[in-house]
């Protein structure tokens, strides 16, 4: 499966990585849909989900530290729609309960910020599968 049959959610408080990101993906092929907070985040997946009648995502790029929600939370709720949607943390913050956490809740893996695009390109082709 090509990079456009994929569909991938960002989510992050900052509205410059949330561009940056998005328009690295879709260079590469992806279809992107982004929310700035885990509340945004979660009307997306609802919507997608009622409207395709399963979860409309291939992979979530979360950020860990976001106020009301962090990312952790949020992709517990996010998993009431698809259990098996796989998520890549992001995180400058995190601690080691913090990471301790993201993996108990199932996160894929988590990658710390700065992102380093060729890395998170990587994780994102070994996430989804062909």
């Amino acid at each position: 499966m090509s990079p456009q049959n994929h569909r991938i959610l960002i989510v992050d408080d900052d509205r410059d990585i949330l561009a940056n990101l998005s328009d690295i993906l879709a260079d590469e092929g992806y279809e992107t849909e982004t929310a700035p907070s885990g509340e945004d985040a979660i009307e997306l997946v609802s919507r997608a989900c009622a409207e395709a009648g399963r979860s409309a995502y291939d992979l979530c790029l979360l950020d860990f530290n976001m106020p009301g929600m962090d990312g952790v939370e949020l992709f517990q709720r996010i998993q009431v729609f698809n259990p098996n949607l796989r998520a890549i943390m992001i995180t400058a913050y995190a601690g080691e309960n913090g990471l301790e956490r993201a993996k108990l809740a199932g996160t894929w893996q988590v990658l710390k910020k700065p992102v380093e695009i060729p890395e998170l390109l990587d994780m994102i082709r070994k996430a989804i599968p062909s």
